[in-house]
């Protein structure tokens, strides 16, 4: 009677386990464990903002590292993730009383694509943000600016990782 008790819990706790589509979630990597290793070059930048893909690169490779699905590497790699930073725009944003730029807003669009080692294509992210700086000391004009692209590389870099995280 008591053997019959447990055999029939296992069978039910099998039937729950494996008849319900669910599968054991494999140690690391991403889209079923198809990629477990990628290599990230830096940032192709088509703007004229020069040295912004050095603040998008160093955002997207740290939260990828931190996330800990898969390994970044160069060479014997499953796939690869190519990114491109499309736009730039930089536009006033808020005027003091004599109309002069207090204020600009920064607009960055992002354009990532994952592919396997061999070239095919798997996915791709088209990523926008923006932010807000100060402009009305001209001599922390560029300062400003380049934290801004700081803080938006870092919010996009989160939204990417959530957003690869959702296939894992």
């Amino acid at each position: 009677m008591k053997s019959m008790r447990y055999l029939l819990i296992t069978v039910i706790l099998a039937g729950l386990l494996f008849g319900c589509g669910y599968e054991l979630v494999r140690d690391k990597g991403i889209f079923s464990g198809e990629i477990t290793t990628v290599s990230m070059p830096i940032f192709k930048n088509v703007t004229y903002e020069p040295h912004v893909s050095m603040y998008v690169s160093e955002a997207f490779t740290r939260e990828l590292m931190s996330t800990g699905v898969f390994k970044l590497g160069r060479e014997g790699t499953d796939g690869y993730i190519e990114g491109t930073i499309r736009d730039i725009t930089v536009l006033p944003n808020t005027l003091s009383t004599s109309g002069i730029v207090t204020e600009k807003k920064v607009f960055m669009n992002v354009e990532l694509a994952l592919y396997r080692s061999n070239g095919s294509f798997i996915r791709r992210w088209v990523l926008s943000d923006n932010e807000v700086f100060r402009a009305d000391i001209p001599n922390l004009e560029e300062y400003n600016k380049r934290t801004a692209y700081g803080r938006i590389s870092d919010r996009m870099a989160r939204r990417f990782s959530a957003a690869i995280l959702v296939n894992y």
